[in-house]
């Protein structure tokens, strides 16, 4: 193998770890959107006695947000 050869496979490599670290950050993307979405209608639920209510929407606008984030993630990684 030439050297030239050498350097074309290790930025191959170098490229496909680096979409791997964008793409396992969304999975993390969708947790913390949903838990801060159903965190959030929980407190409010406490507060204004609407249980459970604004914990069931918290939970869906959180997943909603973490699936769109989770799309521009891989939209990125897809691109590099």
């Amino acid at each position: 193998m030439s050297e030239e050869d050498r350097g074309k496979s290790a930025a191959k490599t170098g490229n496909a770890l680096r979409a791997v670290a964008v793409l396992s950050g969304a999975g993390f993307t969708m947790a913390a959107a949903v838990a801060i979405g159903a965190l959030a209608g929980r407190w409010l639920d406490q507060r204004l006695g609407t249980e459970p209510w604004l914990l069931i929407i918290g939970f869906l606008l959180g997943t909603v947000a973490g699936f769109i984030q989770m799309a521009r993630i891989v939209a990125v990684a897809g691109k590099k």
